[in-house]
């Protein structure tokens, strides 16, 4: 048996994405608060992060796969879905109304939001003062890029990369050439990679699965990552650290005095943000002091460390107690001629519903296939639901 991709999601499939989801995403908040990895390298915690989330929406069996048997847990789970509200409705269908109904309002109030905070910053840049000589000081350190343009705003009080368009804005304020070249690093650092993208994925997925309080620590973790990476990059030797703090104190202190908070940290890139982050990341680019050849090797590590618990991942999965195929030879004509009679005690270890995976269920009774019927049917009420068996 070969690796099976399944054509439908069902709840089995769907928790165990979940569970696992769950599970990467703090084993991440484990390596970031540990800070052994991280001093080497960011790229492990990227790496699991995108990893959780590839974890969720894909859906396949490898083969040699585990099946661990649920007794009590997913009936139960069952059951409690199955209660009627108020005919036909019944929880799962209520559970469903309020998940989308809610996941696209939240959608639709960050979509608006982001819209009225990107506004004004375009706006902004008709009123800005190109820094010119910001500009020189970049092409000569990193490289010249002929669609990098540098800005000086008064209205704002922290440097900002603008989505969409390779511009950075700074404040007016006073800095020098090394703490200014470090900023700008960073911002720049922003642009390539395209992380206002991920902001904007990674919130849709919080908004999509706002019933799941870990979704916010992985929008958490994410955050810390991506300042971190770009960081990294603007911070490449001991003096880069000295003056970057130092840069960092003289845009806290302009905010400070402005007291302005035009736009939240996750909605445009912005150098500072929550003050328990900055100092988060500051500890760790202080940390860092290995190798090159070090960094590398425990990078490779690390990364195919969480490669291989991904793939673990799949290597068992939880399902009902009960895994049986519905693809018997049984005949509707033999239950009805002596299989079972009118009268019988049925035992429900032998009676039961299986899903088919195409919105119909087959009924079996003493293990005889009886009939297909649909999701109203009554039966549901009295026998207990099983997944089909992949063939």
């Amino acid at each position: 048996m070969g690796v099976v991709i399944h054509h439908y999601v069902s709840p089995y499939s769907f928790v165990m994405g979940v569970l696992w989801f769950n599970a990467f995403v703090l084993l991440g908040l484990a390596m970031r608060k540990a800070r052994f990895p991280i001093k080497f390298s960011v790229i492990p915690l990227l790496l699991l992060l995108v990893l959780s989330i590839l974890r969720m929406f894909i859906f396949i069996e490898i083969p040699g796969a585990v099946f661990v048997p649920s007794e009590t847990l997913y009936p139960a789970i069952a059951n409690f879905a199955r209660i009627e509200i108020l005919s036909p409705i019944n929880i799962s269908h209520l559970f469903i109304f309020v998940w989308v109904a809610v996941a696209i309002w939240l959608t639709a109030r960050y979509l608006h939001d982001y819209i009225v905070k990107y506004r004004p910053i375009m706006n902004w840049l008709g009123s800005s003062t190109r820094d010119e000589y910001a500009e020189a000081l970049f092409a000569k350190a990193v490289g010249y890029n002929k669609h990098l343009r540098i800005f000086r705003n008064n209205a704002l009080s922290t440097a900002v990369a603008t989505p969409y368009r390779p511009y950075i804005i700074l404040p007016n304020v006073e800095l020098s050439d090394d703490r200014l070249l470090t900023i700008l690093k960073h911002e720049w650092k922003h642009i390539r990679d395209r992380d206002y993208l991920t902001g904007i994925i990674v919130n849709l997925i919080c908004f999509a699965f706002w019933w799941n309080p870990v979704v916010y620590i992985l929008r958490r973790n994410f955050h810390f990552a991506k300042e971190l990476k770009c960081d990294q990059f603007a911070v490449s030797n001991d003096e880069d650290f000295i003056h970057f703090i130092e840069g960092l104190l003289v845009l806290d202190k302009e905010q400070k005095r402005k007291r302005e908070k035009f736009v939240k940290p996750d909605m445009l890139n912005g150098l500072t943000g929550s003050v328990s982050i900055l100092e988060e990341r500051l500890e760790v680019l202080a940390l860092k002091g290995e190798s090159r050849s070090k960094r590398i090797l425990a990078t490779a590590c690390y990364s195919i460390v969480v490669v291989a618990l991904f793939v673990a991942s799949y290597s068992f999965i939880i399902l009902p107690a009960h895994w049986e195929s519905p693809y018997v030879s049984t005949t509707v004509e033999d239950f009805m001629g002596g299989a079972w009679k009118p009268g019988d005690i049925l035992r429900a270890e032998e009676s039961y519903i299986v899903d088919n995976g195409d919105g119909t269920f087959s009924l079996y009774i003493d293990g005889h296939f009886v009939m297909y019927m649909d999701d109203t049917n009554e039966m549901f009420n009295w026998f207990s639901v099983r997944v089909r068996e992949e063939k």
